[in-house]
Formats: C-alpha cells, sequence, structure tokens
C-alpha cells in the first residue's frame, strides 16, 4: 500500500475542517456561487461549502483521496463534482468559477516559478468576472530564515503523524512519516518555498487586482512570524 493510500484512512482526523477556514471562505461566496477547490484532499472543506449550498468541484489527483470525497458527498447525498486533475491540468476545466480555492500548501507542490505562473494565470482565466483565487500555504519566510523546521508532532492512541523541512538548493525537501502499530511509512517531495512577496508578484503578473495578505485564517494581519501566508486575489 502507498504512503497516501495510508495516509487517506487517517487523513481526517490529522487534518479535520477547519472551521476558521470555512468561515474566511464563505466570507467571498454565497449560496449558489461556483467553487473549485484545486488539491481538496478527502474533501472537508469541499463538502463543508456544498452544504452552503454552492455548486463545488474537488479536484484532488491522489485516486484514493478523490475516492474517498466521492463516498462521503454521496453518504450525505450532495451533489459534488469530484475531478482527479491536477494543478497543470486546471486549463482542462470546461466551466468558468466565482472562487477557486487552493489551501493546504497546494500550491508549493508546482515544481518552479514558471509553473506557479502559469498555474496563476490559467486561474485567472478560469474565474468569473470579479471572482477570487483564494490561495494558503506555510509562511516560507519564516521556514527559510531557520535552517530546520518541523510541525508538531500529531500522536494518536493508534498512530503518529511527523512533518519537517529541509532545505535543499531552491527547494524544501518535505518529508511526512505516518507510523501505525509500529510500521512506518514515508514521503519526501520537493516543495517550491513561494516567499510572501514573490507570491504577491506573480498574481499581479498573471493579471489580478486587489490582492492582499494575511497571516492566518481569522484575516489578521501577514507578518513573517505569521503560522501561515493566505492570499486573497480579484479578477475584474
Amino acid at each position: 500500500m502507498s504512503f497516501y493510500q495510508d495516509l487517506t484512512n487517517y487523513y481526517d482526523r490529522i487534518f479535520p475542517l477547519n472551521q476558521v477556514a470555512l468561515s474566511f471562505i464563505s466570507h467571498y461566496v454565497h449560496e449558489g456561487d461556483s467553487v473549485l477547490d484545486m488539491g481538496a484532499g478527502t474533501g472537508n472543506m469541499a463538502i463543508a461549502l456544498a452544504e452552503k449550498g454552492l455548486e463545488v468541484t474537488a479536484s484532488e489527483p491522489e485516486e484514493t483521496m478523490a475516492a474517498t470525497i466521492q463516498k462521503k458527498s454521496a453518504e450525505k447525498g450532495l451533489s459534488l463534482s469530484v475531478e482527479t486533475k491536477s494543478m497543470e491540468q486546471i486549463g482542462e476545466f470546461q466551466d468558468s468559477f466565482k472562487a477557486i480555492i487552493c489551501v493546504g500548501n497546494t500550491l508549493p507542490h508546482l515544481p518552479n516559478e514558471e509553473a506557479v505562473v502559469s498555474f496563476l494565470r490559467q486561474c485567472s482565466m478560469k474565474l468569473k468576472q470579479g471572482g477570487v483565487l483564494i490561495i494558503q500555504q506555510v509562511n516560507f519566510d519564516k521556514v527559510l530564515a531557520k535552517d530546520h523546521f518541523a510541525f508538531p508532532i500529531i500522536e494518536k492512541e493508534d498512530f503518529i503523524f511527523t512533518r519537517h523541512y529541509q532545505k535543499e538548493g531552491d527547494h524544501i525537501l518535505f518529508t511526512s512519516k505516518l507510523t501505525v502499530n509500529g510500521k512506518t511509512t514515508e514521503n519526501t517531495i520537493p516543495l517550491y518555498p513561494l516567499q510572501s512577496q514573490q507570491l504577491t508578484a506573480l498574481l499581479t503578473e498573471a493579471g489580478f487586482q486587489s490582492v492582499e495578505r494575511f497571516g492566518n485564517f481569522k484575516g489578521e494581519r501577514y507578518t513573517i512570524d505569521s503560522p501561515a501566508l493566505i492570499v486573497t486575489a480579484k479578477r475584474w
């Protein structure tokens, strides 16, 4: 079984629905609006938005996670479109959206600045007039200021989950480890560490206006010590 197949079984307990994030995103959309959730994981945010009456498309390239979204939405009787498209495939969507959300540190999985710019331009093209792109990622300004960075260990009675970052050239190696019954599976992937000013500039280059930065989903001002970087950008 692959790392992501293992992780899917515990994902909702590691990353439960963030009600503060839901409230933040809900401020930008209204019942009946169309929303694309890129990198939807197991669908907690997408399902919560669908329950609010939004027309949601959840895109998750990991097939085991996409299947979980399908199952959970069916159990709730929700009309939720599920796709397995990656960020590089966003141009393949035929519809346009009032909002595109890319949260959970998804954007840094793109390999380089060129790929990020391409994705952001495609997002602009897929948004309706007045639409908004919402991005949430790790505060890499803070991470890059240290030699080593790790999240707190998540330890439950039946599993342990750890995450840490290590610099390597222009990228950061992100290693996740899941230990269940004494057996550990791990996964290491390179992340492109977009810093706050860089991301703001790339959004402007991609044609967005009204770019705002926040340090958390409470809407507090962004600083280098903020726990996260959250950016909203509108297409007029």
